[in-house]
């Protein structure tokens, strides 16, 4: 399969890491037990460390499906396609409004597509890379023709699930708090195109003993079955983001690197490598211990961690910049809560 159209678009609203700290700084104040000033200075020290700087937000009066309908719009004029051409809508994000029946409908009926096919597809921020296996396999079957995938991500800004984080209680929050305080906001569109000369290869990794270190429960905890150990209680609850970065990292680099030795193209040799939005540091070290230099698009200093847009917008970000033209050979590593890790290889 081939990318016929992708495009992201983001609200204009910046927010600096010092305003961050502000937001923060303003919503902990009276609940804080402690040096508050250590706490924001500990924030500010991994957030430059990690090599954030900015994240985008809707400002006050916005509606995120402004940005998802302007990506979708984009993506289906670069196809050349109408509305009525899109077989089926795969909506691939964390951030949704409904359970029942899906969010990949809601999108279809506001988008006037009334005949196509619809469905949800959720693994964390590896959301839209395991939409993109699916729609391969839909599409190699003859099934579908152009598939639309759509992710939108705005849960950060005030008022929103994120924003319970903002409110410190202590230092010790920050062991699961730190992370919402890097997330922007956005939307993407994706159409694949069915193609039998460009199939994409997928090595997947999976490793649930540690699906308790990032997690966003809908209800409160049913501590039987999440089974969440010796994990600090004080970030459970009802959609709360908690997310053990730090943790999550430690246990699974070894992994990482041996995906990116094992890549069957050098990385070195590929046109872009498109890494998670989540740190640069990490990545950076990863190319040291490598020896080797990585072409990385690196999206996170200005807009934030994406999550599930993390791919499609470095590669509309990547084509808008001349950095991706057709013919080029593309490497993606996504590193998602759960835990999976997914690299993929495929021409664009």
């Amino acid at each position: 399969m081939h990318i016929s159209g992708v495009s992201f678009a983001f609200p204009q609203r910046t927010v600096s890491n010092e305003e961050m700290l502000q937001i923060v700084a303003d919503q902990s104040r009276e609940s804080f037990q402690g040096d508050l000033n250590v706490a924001l200075q500990t924030i500010e020290h991994y957030l430059n460390y990690i090599g954030s700087k900015n994240r985008r937000w809707l400002a006050e009066g916005e509606q995120a499906f402004t940005y998802t309908e302007r990506a979708i719009n984009e993506a289906l004029d670069q196809a050349g396609l109408e509305k009525d051409d899109i077989d089926l809508l795969i909506h691939a994000s964390v951030d949704k409004r409904v359970i029942e029946p899906a969010m990949a409908f809601f999108v279809a009926k506001a988008m006037g597509m009334h005949k196509t096919q619809c469905f949800d597809v959720t693994e964390a921020c590896g959301s839209w890379t395991r939409a993109t296996q699916i729609a391969q396999a839909f599409l190699a079957s003859g099934q579908f023709k152009n598939v639309l995938i759509v992710t939108a991500e705005y849960a950060s800004h005030e008022g929103q699930p994120l924003a319970q984080n903002h409110k410190l209680t202590s230092l010790a929050d920050l062991e699961w708090a730190f992370a919402s305080y890097t997330v922007g906001e956005g939307s993407t569109a994706t159409i694949l195109t069915a193609d039998d000369q460009k199939p994409w290869q997928f090595d997947n990794r999976t490793f649930t003993q540690y699906a308790d270190l990032c997690m966003s429960p809908i209800i409160d905890d049913d501590l039987e079955t999440m089974r969440l150990k010796d994990l600090s209680m004080a970030g459970k609850g009802r959609l709360r983001f908690m997310s053990y970065g730090k943790k999550m990292q430690d246990n699974t680099l070894q992994d990482l690197e041996e995906m990116m030795r094992e890549n069957p193209i050098p990385v070195d040799e590929v046109d872009l490598f498109i890494p998670h939005t989540n740190t640069l540091t990490a990545w950076r070290d990863l190319e040291k211990r490598l020896g080797k230099k990585v072409p990385y698009l690196f999206m996170l200093p200005e807009y934030g961690n994406l999550v599930t847009n993390s791919v499609p917008a470095a590669l509309a970000t990547a084509q808008r910049e001349g950095r991706l033209e057709r013919g080029h050979k593309v490497t993606a590593l996504m590193t998602a809560a759960g835990m999976s890790y997914t690299r993929y290889n495929f021409v664009y």
